[in-house]
């Protein structure tokens, strides 16, 4: 292991076995399952450390040059441009579920459905962390729509009979009044695994707000924050790096009094057009806030790598900015899978 690990104790007790038994998965008194109740603890605990994990939008089903069989169950988390570069997965996977609202068999970036489960079950199974993002085009969405989405995280669940914890956020046209309906409509359909995180754009506490539910509601305060920068321009590049600390200062402050966890839930910078951004732009204000993790966004999947078209926010193989990569990736601040153990135990 290249670092100390977060937690020493085994990510899950698993009692099932040749007598084909169900693991324990017993409910908190919240109502979720207690290991969802512990992953938000866990997390909790994070904010309270110098440590964060790192996670990549639909890292394990595409990237440059590639893209899983998706009929083919052998090829699940066989493939990752983030291991390729550090030999090791992020601890945390994101997944986009817009498409299922309207019954579609696949996601909006042509990933099944089917997959995403069993990529989720996986990733869980290796002890790493699943968040997973609903992308509403609309301010109100049919009970209808919601309990195609109540079923789907319903699915998660191992073989061993337990309900995978996940994160789930809303993204796009979202209000307070929606949140407030697909919370309640999800408890309804009996979904007992998900942490609940709000995130936004900021640019002043109340801003941030405008859409907030209730601090019943959301369990994890979120940023999304991109790095605008189409010729690697320094004053852009800088321009970034104080819009992140200024709004990552709001949201933790907000955080703080609510006794709720961070993130920041999105961020990059495209195409990576510096060769040291890792180290030398996101590692440094990431170490001046207590966030729980961070979530690059997606590797779009292309023929070759460097099309004109190509939209990628990790580094793959022969990318310029993968040395620093790795000494991102080496920084004891940063968590990667074999970092991570335990994140479902108290």
């Amino acid at each position: 292991m290249k670092k100390i690990l977060m937690m020493a104790t085994a990510a899950l007790l698993m009692t099932a076995c040749s007598d084909q038994k169900k693991a324990d998965d017993p409910l908190a008194d919240t109502g979720r399952t207690q290991r969802t109740e512990n992953l938000l603890t866990n997390l909790k605990a994070l904010c309270d450390s110098s440590v964060w994990l790192f996670g990549h939008q639909d890292d394990t089903v595409y990237g440059i040059g590639w893209e899983a069989d998706y009929a083919n169950d052998s090829t699940i988390h066989q493939r990752s441009d983030v291991k390729s570069v550090c030999n090791d997965f992020p601890a945390l996977l994101g997944f986009e579920l817009r498409g299922i609202e309207n019954g579609d068999d696949r996601n909006i970036d042509g990933v099944p459905f089917n997959r995403i489960q069993k990529e989720a079950v996986a990733h869980f199974d290796r002890g790493g962390m699943v968040t997973l993002s609903w992308t509403v085009e609309k301010e109100e969405q049919s009970e209808a729509n919601i309990d195609r989405v109540a079923h789907f995280l319903n699915t998660l669940e191992t073989p061993y009979g337990v309900k995978v914890p996940v994160l789930f956020r809303l993204r796009g046209a979202f209000t307070k009044a929606l949140w407030q309906t697909v919370v309640r409509r999800l408890k309804e359909n009996g979904v007992v695994n998900a942490l609940y995180v709000y995130s936004a754009q900021c640019s002043t506490s109340q801003s941030y707000l405008d859409c907030f539910p209730d601090d019943d509601i959301i369990d994890l305060l979120g940023l999304d924050c991109y790095c605008i920068a189409p010729e690697a321009d320094t004053v852009q590049i800088a321009d970034y790096v104080n819009q992140l600390d200024k709004n990552l200062d709001i949201v933790c402050q907000l955080a703080k009094k609510r006794q709720k966890a961070v993130a920041l839930t999105e961020t990059g910078y495209e195409n990576i057009k510096t060769e040291d951004w890792w180290t030398k732009t996101l590692a440094p204000v990431l170490a001046r806030h207590p966030i729980s993790y961070v979530l690059i966004w997606r590797n779009a999947y292309h023929t070759q790598a460097l099309e004109p078209e190509s939209h990628y926010f990790a580094p793959y193989p022969g990318h310029k900015s993968t040395s620093d990569f790795i000494r991102f990736y080496n920084d004891k601040q940063s968590l990667f899978l074999s970092d991570v153990n335990g994140l479902y135990r108290n």
